[in-house]
């Protein structure tokens, strides 16, 4: 039987290593998660949950960006440093824009989401920090800086937990969480600096690949908050502030998906040659994954809404296990996105986009938080199943460009 050559086998170690740390770092990052909803869910209660929801939720839609750019910053490294300059600044200078928009439009967003008024500019002006902070992790994901992005990842989080508990003893609770979100969006950024020591990647990137890599990363951002959004515009205030409490829990789902397709797309990008083994194993961990918390949800779900959120979310435990299936699903249509971006194959992406449209507009028609739940099993399921197609079918599409050797990154 042949021998597998050294640099392979240290290159699986290093995967595996990879996996190991932003794993570990994803999951004490969700427990500070959970603590958080757990402060502000006792606290607040449903009607006022569903405000802080909804205020994070618009900050999120700002915030679409983020995951593009570190999704793109991830794909294409860091370039040489007039460029790398000149990215920086534009960053900084949409971060501003995108806060003075909301800025402008807070009392407009106030009246149409039953909003107590000025928190909307609060809460967003994290917005400004965040863009170049997304671009840091980015390249630190590129360069496979695991521990360094897993303990950014850290750090923000317990900034959170700790905005929380501070904001449960003040009269204005919203008020208070809003200023503290901005201040960990500050002191993260300044954390994440040094990325002018990694190594440049000069070979230019394509427009099709930004312009791919972009979408992927929008349609990934919007799946995480579409449900949310249309369950605060369009339920009466107690079942949306309960939805959005479902949420919660059940993305945490898809976020499982988040650092082992993280770690599948840079370990594909060093060594294309391994694309199908990679991503075989990634699948595999995170229905592992996925499987345990659906386990959850079915046999404590009522109990896990009682500790995260309150007795106040319980009419909801019921709809928890088939949400998660739904999410679950995300989940897998997560990684096959950005398998597709390692591979250079869009059709993929373009697919799942299509399932997030088509869920969004069936969520408008639906009058219930039930009917949000079936709603969601009934276009992520066949996306997932197109999306999965898809990918059978090109398999063999992208990879390394002619000429190259298959164990040469693509660019």
């Amino acid at each position: 039987m042949a021998r597998t050559p050294a640099a392979t086998v240290r290159h699986d170690r290093g995967f595996w290593t990879d996996n190991a740390l932003l794993g570990a770092a994803s999951l004490v990052s969700g427990l500070f998660n959970y603590l958080y909803h757990v402060v502000l869910a006792h606290v607040l209660g449903p009607r006022s949950y569903g405000d802080l929801a909804t205020l994070l939720n618009l900050t999120s839609i700002l915030l679409i960006p983020l995951p593009v750019v570190t999704l793109v910053f991830t794909r294409l490294g860091r370039r040489p440093a007039p460029q790398q300059q000149r990215a920086a600044r534009r960053l900084w200078l949409a971060g501003v824009a995108l806060w003075l928009g909301a800025v402008a439009a807070g009392g407009l967003l106030g009246r149409t989401f039953n909003l107590p008024p000025g928190l909307v500019p609060v809460f967003t002006l994290e917005v400004v920090p965040s863009l170049p902070l997304a671009a840091n992790l980015g390249l630190w994901q590129h360069a496979r800086r695991y521990l360094r992005v897993g303990l950014l990842d850290v750090m923000l989080n317990a900034f959170r937990v700790v905005a929380a508990g501070v904001a449960g003893l003040s009269r204005s609770p919203l008020l208070l969480v809003g200023i503290l979100e901005a201040l960990a969006a500050w002191a993260t950024w300044w954390a994440s600096r040094g990325t002018s020591r990694l190594p440049v990647r000069r070979r230019p990137a394509s427009w099709r690949l930004v312009a791919g890599t972009a979408t992927a990363g929008t349609v990934n951002a919007l799946f995480a908050l579409s449900d949310g959004l249309v369950a605060k515009a369009r339920l009466p205030a107690v079942a949306a502030g309960r939805y959005t409490g479902l949420a919660t829990i059940g993305h945490t789902v898809p976020f499982l998906s988040g650092s082992v397709a993280t770690v599948m797309l840079t370990a594909i990008l060093a060594r294309p040659d391994r694309h199908g083994r990679y991503l075989g194993v990634t699948l595999a961990v995170y229905a592992l994954l996925a499987l345990g918390a659906e386990g959850l949800f079915a046999g404590a779900g009522a109990w896990l809404i009682r500790t995260v959120l309150g007795a106040g979310f319980l009419p909801l435990a019921p709809l928890l296990p088939p949400y998660g299936w739904g999410m679950m699903a995300q989940g897998f249509l997560n990684i096959l996105m950005l398998y597709a971006v390692a591979r250079r194959n869009w059709l993929p992406v373009l697919t799942a986009a299509t399932g997030w449209a088509a869920w969004t507009a069936w969520l408008t028609r639906a009058g219930s938080p039930a009917g949000f739940v079936s709603v969601t099993l009934a276009t992520m399921l066949p996306a997932l199943a197109l999306s999965a197609l898809v990918v059978g079918l090109t398999y063999r599409k992208g990879g390394p460009a002619a000429g190259r050797t298959p164990l040469e990154p693509v660019p």
